[in-house]
This record gives C-alpha cells, sequence and structure tokens, in this order.
C-alpha cells in the first residue's frame, strides 16, 4: 500500500520517484490521443480510444467504480460511499476534449507528442484540461491502494465536448443525475489557477461563479451603390461607430458578495470577434454586421446585456440579435463560502500550495461544463492548482501548451486530499 499520512492533512500522498515517473507516463499517454471536438459532428473513436487506454493505466480505478457512457463518450463513474451515512454524493468534473492545434509547425514539441522537456510536459490538452482527467483517476487510484474507503459517494464526470458548450456531454450527465434524483453537495470543476500577483509572488484563485455566455448580431443597413459617390454614412461606417461606442461602455457591475470584491475580470465584457460586409471593392454594401461576444458578468442576466447593448448602438441605426445555440448560457450563481465543502477545498488549496502563495476568491470569466451541473448542485467550485504564466487564461488555448511536471503532480495531491476530505464528511 502506498502511505497516505492519517494526521489533519489527512490523504495527502507521499509519492516516490517511481510512483511520480510511473504517474507522469500515464498522464503523458492521455495526451497523445487527438481527442478534439468541433461546433458539428466529430470522431469519437480517439474518446473510445483514450477511455480503452485509461482503463488499461488505471486498472483498479475502473474495476472498482461505476462506469456509465453518456452523450456517446462522456464518462461517469460512481464511487459507492457507505450506505449507512446520510451525506450528499460530491462531484470532480474534467472534460476529455481539447481544441485544434492550429498550425503543428508553430509548436516547438509534437502537440499530440507528450514530449518532456524543460521539466515540464508538452501538448494540446496538457493544461486544458486532461490534467484534470487524468490527476483525478491517478488520485482516486492511489486512494484505493491505499485502502481509503469513502464515507459519501463521489461521482467523477469526464465530458467530451465541453470546448463546445457540453449540451451532449456535461449536460447528459447533469440530466441523467437529476432524473434519478441524485443531488450532489458540490461540484468541482476547472477555473481557478494559480496566477502571478503584483508584487512578483503567486496567488491562488478560487473561483465560485462563472460568467454567462452569449453572442449578438449587430447589423447596419444601407443603400447599396458606387463607391465613387460615398454618401456621409455607409453600413460599414455606422456599424465602425457602433463598436467603438460598445467598446467604449461599461455595463454597471451588480453588488458583489464581500469575498469577491477584490478579484480581477468582474466586469461583463463585449468583444468584436466576426465582422462581415461588402461583396466588392467598388459596391458600397447594403449592409454589414459583426458579432460581439459577450460574458455576462454574475448578476447581469443575458436579457440585460441585450438591452445595454442596444441602448448603446440602436441609436446609431444599428439593429442587434441574440445567436440563440446551445452555447448561451446565464452568469451562475455565487456558490456558498460557509459550506464544509468550501472549507475542504480551500484547505486542500492551500495545504499543497508553495510557501507564500496567497488565496482569493474570484470569478472565472468563461464557461466551463460546470454551468451544466448547477442543476445537480447548489454550490459548484472551480480550481486547479497550476501557476498559468503571464499570459494568464491565454496561455490555456495557445501555441505550445504545457504544464510544469511538479503542477501535475500537485494536481494528483490536491485531487487525493480533497475528495479524502469531503468524503470523510470533514
Amino acid at each position: 500500500m502506498l502511505p497516505i499520512s492519517s494526521d489533519n492533512h489527512r490523504g495527502r500522498l507521499n509519492l516516490s520517484p517511481g510512483d511520480i515517473s510511473e504517474a507522469i507516463g500515464r498522464f503523458c499517454g492521455t495526451i497523445k490521443f487527438k481527442t478534439l471536438s468541433a461546433p458539428e459532428t466529430f470522431s469519437l473513436e480517439p474518446f473510445h480510444s483514450m477511455r480503452y487506454f485509461s482503463e488499461r493505466a488505471w486498472p483498479t480505478v475502473f474495476s472498482s467504480l461505476d462506469l456509465e457512457i453518456h452523450g456517446g463518450a462522456s464518462i461517469l463513474l460512481k464511487w459507492q460511499g457507505d450506505s449507512s451515512v446520510s451525506l450528499k454524493p460530491v462531484m470532480l468534473t474534467a472534460h476529455q476534449d481539447v481544441v485544434p492545434v492550429g498550425d503543428p509547425d508553430s509548436w516547438s514539441h509534437d502537440p499530440f507528442g507528450a514530449e518532456l522537456a524543460e521539466e515540464r510536459i508538452w501538448g494540446r490538452g496538457t493544461l486544458d484540461y486532461k490534467c484534470g482527467f487524468a490527476g483525478m483517476l491517478e488520485a482516486v487510484s492511489f486512494l484505493l491502494a491505499s485502502g481509503f474507503k469513502p464515507k459519501r459517494t463521489v461521482f467523477l464526470a469526464f465530458g467530451h465536448d465541453e470546448e463546445v458548450g457540453g449540451f451532449f456531454g456535461a449536460k447528459a450527465i447533469a440530466e441523467s443525475l437529476k432524473k434519478r434524483g441524485i443531488r450532489c453537495s458540490s461540484v468541482l470543476d476547472e477555473g481557478g489557477y494559480i496566477y502571478s500577483d503584483s508584487d512578483g509572488g503567486f496567488v491562488a484563485e478560487l473561483a465560485i461563479a462563472e460568467k454567462g455566455y452569449a453572442s449578438f448580431c449587430l447589423t447596419a443597413d444601407a443603400v447599396q451603390g458606387h463607391s465613387s459617390v460615398p454618401p456621409q454614412r455607409t453600413a460599414i461606417g455606422t456599424l465602425s461607430r457602433g463598436i467603438t461606442a460598445l467598446e467604449n461602455a461599461s455595463m454597471p457591475l451588480p453588488d458583489m458578495p464581500e469575498e469577491i470584491r477584490s478579484s480581477t475580470m468582474l466586469q461583463t465584457t463585449f468583444a468584436p470577434t466576426i465582422v462581415s460586409g461588402g461583396c466588392k471593392e467598388n459596391v458600397l454594401p447594403a449592409s454589414a454586421s459583426v458579432t460581439i461576444n459577450t460574458r455576462p458578468s454574475p448578476g447581469n442576466s443575458v436579457a440585460e446585456v441585450h438591452n445595454f447593448i442596444d441602448s448603446i448602438v440602436g441609436p446609431l441605426g444599428i439593429s442587434v440579435e441574440l445567436l440563440d445555440n446551445t452555447s448561451v448560457s446565464e452568469p451562475s450563481i455565487i456558490s456558498s463560502t460557509i459550506t464544509e465543502d468550501y472549507r475542504a477545498l480551500k484547505a486542500s488549496i492551500q495545504h499543497n500550495m508553495l510557501p507564500g502563495t496567497g488565496f482569493r476568491c474570484g470569478v472565472f470569466p468563461a464557461a466551463t461544463d460546470s454551468r451544466r451541473y448547477c442543476m445537480i448542485a447548489q454550490n459548484v467550485y472551480r480550481f486547479l492548482p497550476v501557476h498559468l504564466s503571464q499570459r494568464g487564461i491565454g496561455a490555456l488555448h495557445s501555441v505550445d501548451e504545457s504544464i510544469a511536471v511538479s503542477d501535475y503532480i500537485r494536481c494528483v495531491k490536491f485531487y487525493a486530499e480533497y475528495i479524502s476530505r469531503l468524503s470523510s464528511g470533514s
């Protein structure tokens, strides 16, 4: 059995160099599978292949926990707790899918090679979010080997389409649990990280909420004509003024709880992402449009954001339409910081950080699968014990995505301690 301390830092793993080497090898194995998702139909074969690999890599996990497949390739594992204990189950979740790599030649390392260099593991998905997928399986494997038995039931949920909305993966898992009347006391997903602070140190940010997601099409109309005699107002000119006005506007920030007022990135954001208009260089277009991607802050609904945009660009003669698709989501509620689950999470974070690392609560600015699990848990938390570079969240989908070996091992230790604390009801 692997030694797990029995003091008040229960669940902390004491890993040998051999344990670490083998754990890194298993993690690298998952990076080599091209589990790419896409807005339209995409192949599930790489997901099945990665699951077969995982069943061989972590055999005690898949033989000891109950396995369900949802939405074609999403995995739900149930670690049954003591049936005599009336504690609600807990869930940890990660996603299997990754975003495209872009131009492979722009990478310093093979994006699916899982190469080890400079004390880092390189490849698409190392940060987002196979370190969670493999790290959770590794942690449970170590706990099983130590003889640990949870008092409360633990779910591990691994969606396969988070990068395109989680509609067929996480949502299917959540709806299945809801139909069975299962509610979790909390869910842990990605979203909070370890950031560099202004003093050159580090701060671990636990996200207790996340922003919503909605895109709007702004359209300016005009009379099509010859470019040699442009009118004072053109469709593209009007649209440009609208974009500028919106970029210079700030939606009022709702009241926030004291614990997140010092966090960054709280404001609702507006980002022009796709512009179209015109068909020929000497023809004035009859219309021009822009897609504005917004991330509504908690307390700002999608409808309120729609009305705000309309109030800014409507007077210019620009129409606003919500692009209603499966990615649209309201901002989450703000999870409690006075629950036992929160205290277990905070303690696990602080016990696995480097000395001097600060701690704060915050709001994650992007959308994750956690929005799908709000239907089965009142409190959803977001954290991954990984140091991001100066680029912050921008590092997640970047060229040369990578994770420090030490950060991955920290993930394994963190998940093991967190599961132990939660499932012990302490």
